[in-house]
Order: structure tokens, then sequence, then C-alpha cells
């Protein structure tokens, strides 16, 4: 390492095996740097923005009044629901149930009926004994029944207000194996999965975090990521936190709103870490105005980690090409692979070496995601260009195994990805068969259990390239969804539709994901084909918060089946992008008239498994 990167001093805090679970390391860092601020949300909330800040000190202490407060109607082990606007006081609650040897499960709070059935499905999944929250998102709960009823709710705004409980906060000496949060998996509305994080887990990956993003003296990182998910949660929060790197951080609203507060508030504070999924990257080189880029000094930022989606060269040459000449350099981007299933991170490279590209023959790929990945494709053949994702992190075990066979694919091979390692999670809360199935895959001849991540991709000299996905999952926007789910939404959602033949599959257009919906009517409903399709919108958005791409009705006994009757997504979505469904009425969403045509897509991403 040469002299302008020093060693790296912030790991000590980080260490898997120098503590026994995470309030060891915050209480660490409140008696070694009592005046230190970890943590600065950014209230855009106001005319103008404000800071808010809070010490060490001051953030054990609230941790420690939260803690002492639960202990007095809950017992260690129980699990609580974590309800708060992006902001400080959700940090607070999320440390003060490690404090008592509680287990948090974030979530978002339930600002519309969609958000609150959900909720209600992970309060009845984990059985939650108790919910966080502030009085203002209290009073809309007041009408609700169910699991949530049953809660003992805490507004800890109000029930805190005086303070002073500190003193009696009894230390659990929670132990590595107990469970620190469940990670609820976004993508399920309909049978939400708890993924088990322990202490341990938690210990070992922040430590990955730290060692592979080479945090040093002087970082500083900004995120605007949701704190509810793991890539906002581990990744930005407790990543950075555990190793005395200071945070700022604003509601991911404040982004999504005005996509230029991101890249100037990093160049206002000049801050030197930051990151989001691939679609954000877009946002910004679509939607940032031409004004804004004056007032741009992007020269501190180090380290772009690009996650949680399919990271795509063209994205980075288009905001490298844009945003370069203030300052932002090309090398800086950090292309990672994880999910909530490892804690979070499994593979990254070194923080100064420029993010590799491959060059594949698409054709090939296409018609065989499982073919050889064919290196160094000839000048006239398409190729499709992928971005590595790094070499798999310290002390985890990355195999690429083909999913039929159980056999360990060779290099450039593609098959699917399993992990095995102290980051690897405890399966998912109270479903042993699932837990078994997904986290004790075995390869033939060999002893070892790895998680099958569900995941395609291939090796190519030591470094991941995440290829496609071996299910049908939809990844929009960072988030997954099942199309089994939408699908089921859909069946009720008017009488005209034809229970159990309506697919849902994902596209890519202008360089971003999106939802299409086929679905079989009868010919005398197309007369109402527009009430149909407003109707199925309204659904989606409603139960999923998507908005969809196209609404695609087709005639009666033309949905693409297995020979056993099972609904075939690939076919149907490579039938949609070759113009072969037997349309009935078509609507595709003006929002995305600026993105690329269906045609365009099926050029531009090939099918994936």
């Amino acid at each position: 390492m040469t002299a302008s990167n020093p060693p790296l001093q912030l790991l000590v805090p980080a260490a898997p095996y120098g503590s026994s679970n995470l309030v060891e390391i915050a209480r660490g860092h409140a008696h070694a740097n009592p005046a230190g601020r970890p943590f600065t949300y950014i209230d855009y909330s106001g005319s103008q923005p404000e800071d808010q800040s809070i010490t060490y000190l001051r953030f054990d202490q609230r941790a420690r009044q939260i803690a002492a407060l639960l202990q007095t109607s809950c017992k260690p082990g129980d699990r609580v629901l974590l309800l708060y606007p992006a902001g400080l006081d959700y940090l607070c609650a999320l440390f003060g149930c490690l404090y008592a040897g509680m287990t948090g499960v974030p979530a978002y709070p339930p600002l519309n009926p969609r958000l609150r059935d959900r909720l209600a499905a992970v309060a009845h999944d984990c059985g939650a004994s108790a919910a966080l929250t502030t009085a203002a998102t209290l009073t809309q709960l007041d009408d609700e029944a169910g699991p949530l009823a049953r809660l003992r709710w805490f507004a800890t705004d109000i029930d805190l207000a005086v303070g002073g409980r500190e003193d009696e906060w009894r230390d659990p000496h929670t132990g590595r194996d107990q469970l620190a949060i469940l990670q609820y998996t976004s993508g399920s509305t309909g049978a939400p999965k708890g993924v088990k994080v322990t202490h341990g887990n938690l210990l070992h990956n922040v430590y990955l975090i730290a060692l592979h993003l080479q945090f040093r003296p002087g970082d500083h990182h900004l995120t605007w990521l949701p704190p509810y998910h793991d890539m906002g949660l581990i990744g930005a929060m407790m990543g950075s936190f555990c190793a005395g790197v200071p945070v700022s951080f604003m509601a991911p609203a404040a982004f999504l709103r005005r996509p230029e507060r991101w890249l100037s508030e990093l160049s206002k504070r000049r801050c030197t870490l930051s990151g989001a999924p691939n679609f954000a990257y877009e946002l910004c080189v679509d939607k940032v105005p031409d004004e804004t880029l004056e007032t741009l000094d992007l020269s501190s930022w180090e380290l772009a980690y690009s996650g949680a989606e399919p990271v795509r060269a063209d994205t980075l040459n288009r905001f490298a090409e844009r945003f370069g000449p203030y300052g932002f350099r090309r090398s800086a981007f950090y292309p990672c692979y994880g999910m909530a299933e490892t804690t979070l991170f499994v593979t990254g490279k070194r923080r100064d070496e420029p993010p590799r590209t491959l060059s594949i023959d698409s054709v090939a790929y296409a018609n065989d995601a499982r073919a050889i990945a064919q290196v160094g494709t000839p000048l006239d053949t398409p190729a499709r260009e992928l971005v590595s994702c790094g070499r798999p992190a310290t002390g985890l075990d990355v195999r690429i195994v083909d999913p039929d066979t159980a056999l360990e694919c060779a290099d450039g091979c593609i098959g699917e990805i399993w992990v095995a390692g102290p980051s690897v999670t405890a399966g998912y809360w109270e479903r042993p068969s699932l837990t078994a199935e997904v986290f004790g895959a075995r390869m033939r001849n060999r002893a070892d259990a790895y998680l099958k991540t569900g995941d395609l991709g291939f090796m190519h000299e030591g470094e991941l390239y995440v290829s496609g996905r071996l299910k049908d999952l939809i990844i929009i926007r960072g988030v997954n969804h099942y199309p089994h789910d939408i699908e089921r939404t859909v069946d009720r959602c008017h009488e005209a539709m034809r229970p159990g033949c309506g697919i849902a599959f994902g596209i890519t257009a202008g360089n971003e994901d999106h939802l299409v919906l086929a679905q079989e009517i009868n010919r005398r409903d197309a007369l109402r084909a527009d009430e149909i399709a407003a109707c199925m919108r309204d659904a989606i958005y409603r139960h999923h918060g998507i908005q969809p791409y196209a609404i695609v009705l087709i005639a009666n006994g033309s949905i693409p089946k297995t020979t056993s009757g099972k609904l075939s997504r690939r076919p149907c979505r490579e039938q949609f992008l070759e113009g072969r469904l037997q349309v009935v009425a078509q609507w595709i969403n003006p929002r995305f008239a600026h993105t690329a045509t269906a045609r365009d897509a099926r050029h531009e991403t090939p099918l994936s498994a």
C-alpha cells in the first residue's frame, strides 16, 4: 500500500472476532470519541435543508433509554417492529433493540394501505410483541386491528421526552449467535420472508465492507438509500458506523423528487463514499438540470458503489461522460454483489482499481443462458458487455454451480451463484423447509453447505460476473418483486380476468427495468379494454407500488404454458419483445415514452433464465 493509502486504521472497531455484539462497538465509540458525530440527517421537509446531528455519546445514551423502556415490558429475544421515517430516531431505536437484547424488525412506516397490509403480514409472521415509532405515525394506526392491535406500542419521542432512563438499562450480554435483526425481503407482499441476521453475521459483514471498500481516515459517507433494507442499513449505515466513518443521509424521497440533491450534497460536504442501485445513476444522467452542473465539484468522490440490481456498462459510461467534466472519475465506480441472505456484501474490487468489463457473445447467451461465456467475441458478432462485480470477499466461499447437476462449473461457464461463510445468515424465520432448501445446498461429492442465491453468473480470472436470474424475479429500482404475487393481484382485480392466465415479467428499456403484464381476456371484453387495463394498473400500484411499462390483453387460450399447464414466463416475455403475442388491446405507459421500444429492448438485454 502506498503512502497515499494509509493502513486501514479504522478497521479495528469492526474486527469480526474482537467483539461479541454491536453494542460493544457502539459503547466503545461513545467512550473513545464521545463528541464525534456518527450520523447527520439532512432534513428536506422545510423550505431549506437542515442538518440534525448526534454524537456518539448521545447515541449511546438514547439507545440505552430505549432499551430500558423495552426491558420493562418485553423479554430478551422478542421481536420489535421499527416504524420510523428516515432519520436519527430510527437508528437510535434500532440500536435500542440491540442494547435490550431483542430483535429489531425494520419496516416502512405504513403511509398507505399497501404498506399497512404488508406490515400486518410481517407482524404476524415474526410474532412481534412490541413496536417502536413516533407519535405522528402512531396516530395513523389507531383504527388498526389484527396483528398490529396486539402489539405494545411505544412512541419514543413522547415516552422518552423527559429522559433519564439510561441508568435503568441492564446489559443483556448478547452473544454472537443471537438474532440482531429480521430483514424482511422486499419482494413478496403476500408471504414476506424474514432473513435471520445474527450479531455474528453483522460483525463479519461490516468488517468485510470496511476491509474491501478500504475505509480510510477522513472518509465521509453520503447516502439516501432506504435504511430499512440491507443495502442502506448494512452497507451505508452499519458498515460505516462500526468502522468509525461519519454518515450524512437524507430520506429516499428527497433524492427521488430531485436527484440533483444527491450530487449537490456530496459536492458541498466533500464526501468520499456514496452509492446506489444502477437506476439512480441513470436518473441523475437524465434528470439533473444542466444549470446544476456548474455548481458541482465531484472530485472528492473516491468510491461510487453500485449494487442491488444489475450494473450496466452503458450506465457507467453515460454517468462518467456527463459528470466527468465536474470532477467525477470513472475509476471511482465500485460494482459489487450481495443480498440480505448474506447479510449484504459478497464480492467487490479494490477501491483504487477501475471497474472491469467483459464482452460476451450476446446471441449465444440469449439462446442458452447457461452456455460457456464467449470471451473476446469476433468483431462481426453482437456482443453484450458485462460488468465485473469483483472478487469474493475475505472468508467467503463463492462457487458457480450447475443447478441441475449440483456440479461446480468450469471457469467461464454460467451457473447458479452459491455462497458459504460467516456472513451467510441463519436462514428464514420459522421456515425450516425453505431454509434447508436455500441455505443447505450441497455440491455433489462435497459435504459443505452453501446458500443458493438464485442468481446466475460466472467466474472469469477470479472475478464474478452476474449474468441473470435463475428464477423469474423482477427487480425494479433495486426492489425485488415476485411475478406470482403480481399475477395473483391481477387475477382478482376485475371480473374479466381469467384466473391463472396472466403473466408478469420484466423487460429492460432505456437502461431501466420495467414491469409488463400479459393477461388473457375474452374477445367480447375487448370493448372494455381501457377499463380493464386501468383496473390492473390500479391494483398493481396499490399492492406492489409499481407503475407498469405495458399492459397487454391477449386472446383467450393464447398465454404460453408448459405441457403440464404451468405458466411459461420466459416464452411470454420473448413473444412480447418480438411482437408475437395475440394482442387484443395494449396500453403503454406514457411516462416511459422516452425509453426504447419493446423491440429495441429485445436487442438491449438477452433473455435471462
